[in-house]
């Protein structure tokens, strides 16, 4: 098995100024050719520690990919501290990145200052990975001191970096023959990570020794199960998780959703869509979360009729047609209100289906008989109108996402019951 580390070089990783996306995308591309990831580590901008970090490494894993720390300031010093580390101290100037930097410059209009033209500077000993999309040119070395270990450095732009692991991926399979790694995803909604690691306890301690079972939650997601091979025949593994996400699904019923990258708002939309059916959305509490969701999806407008942030008692009265004694007898957040919004934005924009939502994100505004995190969801179609409640627990963001998501299923639990 071919195991890697990857390693984030820069303090605005751990000031937590940005968010290290590069380390996903890196680990995804990874596992695809069957790379197993077992480490991912963030280092600030300091030349020994980064050395000492990068050293230690080295002596664990067959492969470092490194992003970060190329640009042109003084305070970015991958290069030379690689350069120290793989005892390649002689610096050259690499052509082709030299000619693709004048040619930037010139784009952008800005004079080659001698910041950037030493962007074009690498160790004589690497192999050049040129960078179209920016200044700072990847590079590829396989170190003296460890010469079956592969090392890569990439920028630390995410746009320049996704652009050269296609040639960092076609490089490690010349170099290794990795084993097959395998990941198979469902999606569910509905049932608590506890709740469901309990049920599928025995199920679980059935599985065969090389399977492994993950459980991913995600407020806005819900809880998906990763069934996983790291070894043997590619073939025959994916027959085995196909076989063991099948029986899955038919013990886990209805709150499967989906599987892989699905969402919930896609499920909804491919729904609608195959069955030419259109949607409008009535919202008060999410306050538009659950129509961007929708409309995030390329494509949406054939199902998407439009809809309503409804938040003040008048805008739900005056819009969608809500009456104002149901308001003033039984509350906003109210299964009554939530069912005549639905109602009332159906018959607004002429919709097939509708959805409406009304609750109490927080910190405020929650009452012994409503407190915070209370939602109510209503669906309407010409079958009528149902509707739900349930109490959530989370400040105002996290009770948001999941008044969304919570509503966007009871959707799609109705849609699946209807057609």
């Amino acid at each position: 098995m071919v195991e890697a580390c990857i390693c984030t070089i820069g303090d605005e990783i751990l000031i937590g100024q940005i968010v290290d996306s590069n380390s996903a995308y890196i680990a995804r591309e990874l596992n695809g050719i069957g790379v197993k990831v077992n480490s991912i580590i963030s280092i600030g901008d300091d030349f020994e520690l980064i050395f000492e970090t990068l050293k230690e490494t080295l002596q664990k894993y067959n492969l470092i990919i490194i992003t970060g720390g190329l640009g042109p300031t003084k305070d970015d010093i991958t290069k030379k501290v690689i350069s120290l580390l793989t005892g390649d101290l002689e610096m050259v100037y690499d052509t082709v990145q030299l000619d693709l930097i004048e040619k930037i410059c010139l784009r952008r209009g800005i004079a080659l200052s001698g910041l950037n033209r030493d962007q074009a500077l690498v160790p004589i000993s690497c192999t050049v990975l040129p960078n179209y999309r920016g200044t700072a040119p990847g590079m590829f070395f396989k170190p003296k001191e460890y010469p079956n270990k592969l090392l890569f450095s990439l920028p630390g732009v995410p746009y320049e970096m996704e652009a050269l692991m296609e040639s960092v991926c076609n490089t490690i399979l010349k170099e290794y023959k990795p084993e097959n790694i395998f990941h198979k995803t469902i999606a569910t909604y509905g049932m608590a990570e506890s709740s469901l690691a309990d049920y599928l306890d025995k199920w679980e301690s059935s599985l065969p020794h090389d399977v492994k079972l993950a459980y991913l939650p995600n407020p806005a997601t819900g809880i998906k199960l990763r069934l996983s091979i790291y070894s043997g025949e590619k073939e025959s593994s994916v027959k085995k998780v196909e076989i063991l996400s099948a029986e899955l699904k038919e013990l886990l019923g209805e709150i499967v959703y989906g599987e892989g990258s699905d969402t919930l708002e896609s499920v909804v939309y491919d729904i609608l869509k195959d069955k030419k059916l259109t949607l409008s959305i009535a919202e008060s509490c999410t306050g538009g979360r659950i129509s961007g969701m929708i409309t995030s999806i390329p494509g949406s407008s054939e199902i998407f009729m439009g809809g309503v942030v409804a938040y003040s008692n008048n805008s739900k009265i005056d819009i969608l047609g809500v009456n104002g004694e149901t308001i003033e007898q039984f509350g906003a957040v109210s299964r009554e209100c939530a069912e005549e919004m639905a109602s009332g934005i159906r018959n607004l924009l002429n919709s097939d289906y509708s959805l409406a939502v009304t609750g109490i994100t927080g910190p405020s505004g929650g009452t012994p008989n409503k407190p915070t995190g209370t939602v109510w969801v209503a669906v309407s179609s010409k079958k009528g109108v149902i509707s739900e409640s349930i109490i959530f627990a989370g400040d105002r963001e996290r009770n948001t996402v999941r008044f969304a998501s919570f509503a966007l299923n009871k959707l799609r639990l109705e849609l699946k019951k209807h057609l």
